[in-house]
């Protein structure tokens, strides 16, 4: 395999490796979270996220019973522990072939799309970490 084939394979794992780590956040973040915000209700003034929007989703495409929400519901929460470990786990893994990836995609840019691309990941970034913060943004 020539040194091109190489980094294009090499993308293509990461861009699918990354598109599987954001498919687990949003499962994370909506399946596994529920009681997660009940502790943050307090702090975010009690706004009803993303966190409970699934089983109100789930709750109405299935007509779902009491019974029947108190039993998923449990059932998420038992495998909670399980996906934050395996996240946990796997976030330096993740960061490590993200940060492999930048690199060599700046290997390939010109010094002005090089500097556009670092401007582009830290605007990334930011929008994740308010994401991950609870804040709104409304900037893109």
């Amino acid at each position: 395999m020539n040194g091109k084939s190489k980094v294009w394979a090499s993308a293509l794992l990461v861009g699918v490796l990354l598109l599987g780590a954001l498919a687990g956040v949003a499962v994370d973040r909506t399946l596994l979270s529920r009681s997660a915000t009940q502790t943050t209700e307090g702090r975010r003034g009690g706004d009803r996220d993303r966190r409970t929007s699934y089983m109100d989703w789930l709750s109405a495409e299935l007509d779902l019973n009491a019974d029947q929400q108190t039993q998923i519901e449990t059932l998420v929460a038992q495998h909670r522990d399980q996906v934050s470990g395996f996240w946990g786990e796997m976030r330096p893994r993740l960061e490590e072939l993200q940060a492999q990836l930048r690199a060599e995609i700046s290997d390939v840019l010109t010094d002005e799309q090089r500097t556009e691309y670092e401007a582009l990941m830290e605007k990334h970034s930011e929008r994740h970490r308010r994401s991950r913060n609870g804040e709104e943004n409304n900037q893109r």
